[in-house]
């Protein structure tokens, strides 16, 4: 069964696909919005967190839907996921730079991999966050509008599958087994 945590990551990009498919991408962005910001919500009940990566989504959304009103202009709403994408790499670099590093900070208590790994981890995720935000860019400037939603709404889950693959992958390789043992002494 799923989690109701992975539901909710899934919400506004199925909330964007089916009102896009009714109405326009503005009014689509719009309600994936919403979705999002209740999904904001919901985890925050459930997990008594907020969590800053959804809601830095949120307002980057917010924005790059308002610029495209006021300029009548829906490529704003298209580079949303590119800019999305550098900025998140630029964090994740920027947080290797810290120690400890900024995804072992987060997800520490749940890996116990030797320093190295969480270095592989970095730059792993920062590669594929540069790698989506290069796909956006291909899409959505060769493909037809509606092309583009459909790749937007679906990659989500595609993303977090990926950005789990390689968590799983690295940690599996890079397991710090000398914690585990001091654990259990």
């Amino acid at each position: 069964m799923l989690d109701r945590r992975l539901l909710l990551e899934f919400l506004p990009g199925l909330v964007f696909l089916a009102v896009n498919a009714v109405s326009t991408l503005y009014v689509a962005t719009g309600a994936a919005i919403l979705a999002a910001m209740l999904a904001v919500y919901l985890r925050y009940r459930i997990d008594g967190q907020l969590p800053f990566l959804a809601i830095s989504t949120v307002l980057l959304s917010i924005v790059m839907l308002g610029a495209g009103l006021v300029q009548d202009d829906e490529r704003f709403i298209k580079v949303k996921p590119t800019i999305g994408g550098v900025s998140f790499a630029i964090i994740l670099a920027g947080g290797m730079l810290a120690r400890p590093s900024m995804l072992q900070r987060s997800m520490g208590y749940k890996l116990e991999m030797i320093p190295t790994g969480w270095t592989v981890l970095h730059i792993a995720w920062i590669a594929l966050a540069l790698t989506l935000a290069t796909l956006n860019e291909l899409v959505w400037r060769n493909t037809s509008t509606d092309a583009w939603v459909t790749y937007n709404a679906l990659s989500g889950p595609v993303t977090f599958a990926i950005y789990f693959g390689i968590t799983y992958a690295v940690a599996w390789w890079y397991w710090d087994e000398d914690e585990e043992e001091e654990e259990a002494a």
